[in-house]
């Protein structure tokens, strides 16, 4: 694995002594890892991340004042640090890709695991350090001046969590209170409402047809015309689904 050039300044936010002093342990071996802060509550973790203004943050949700999510809340923007969450709570791990989040380490853990948590910052940072000259690898929300997105959906099965790269999705429904993934003849159900997981969707790759349904224009074969002006829209493995007269413009912009 290549190592970043600049060394990754990382905060440690946990009300545990134990689990802390074992991250922290697990870091000072690693020799582009610089911890320049170490928290045990809400304010602290705010004051620190603002002052220190970390590439990398190590995140329990569980801490005493503020919770890890209003902590993540109140970053600014242009602050946003790389950020693992650290939690014994299987539904908080499931929030934390609604906060930039790019891992999550679920209690409790060994070496292994946070070492394919490193190897996963590594990568991203490197791809960064590629795209943006600058080299500031806390502009994780940007590169070259455009936003980035999601690239995978995390699903909690029964017994497991699953991830789903966001590129296989062929349309998503929505469902009361849950969205609807197809991915071939699999679907899959995640709580989420269609405005908000539009807004997390590159609008390059998925476009709004419908109230009830958003589609990946590459999985898109043909339009056909319907009766009183209306359109369907054809998928690749023939999912027939109606194009809104709402979405209709928008629909056009999305190709030539």
């Amino acid at each position: 694995m290549n190592i970043p050039f600049k060394p990754i300044r990382t905060v440690i936010v946990d009300d545990d002594s134990i689990v802390r002093a074992n991250i922290l342990k697990y870091l000072n071996d690693e020799p582009d890892i610089e911890i320049v802060g170490e928290c045990t509550n809400g304010f602290a973790a705010i004051e620190c991340i603002k002052e220190k203004q970390p590439d990398l943050l190590f995140l329990e949700i569980q801490i005493p004042n503020v919770n890890g999510f209003e902590v993540l809340q109140s970053i600014k923007h242009d602050q946003k640090p790389y950020v693992v969450i650290v939690t014994s709570d299987e539904q908080y791990a499931l929030r934390a890709f609604d906060y930039f989040a790019i891992d999550y380490l679920l209690k409790p853990f060994d070496c292994n695991r946070l070492n394919k948590t490193l190897d996963r910052v590594r990568r991203i940072l490197c791809q960064s350090d590629k795209n943006d000259t600058s080299g500031n690898p806390s502009s994780s929300d940007s590169i070259n001046g455009k936003q980035s997105y999601p690239e995978r959906f995390m699903i909690k099965l029964q017994d497991k969590i699953i991830f789903i790269k966001i590129q296989d999705v062929d349309w998503i429904e929505s469902a009361g209170n849950y969205i609807r993934l197809h991915i071939g003849k699999e679907t899959h159900l995640l709580r989420e409402t269609m405005n908000n997981i539009e807004k997390k969707l590159d609008p390059e790759k998925f476009v709004r047809i419908h109230r009830s349904s958003i589609v990946n224009v590459d999985r898109i074969q043909e339009l056909q015309t319907w009766f009183n002006g209306e359109y369907c829209v054809i998928l690749e493995n023939g999912e027939k689904l109606t194009l809104g007269k709402k979405y209709k413009e928008q629909f056009k912009t999305m190709f030539v």
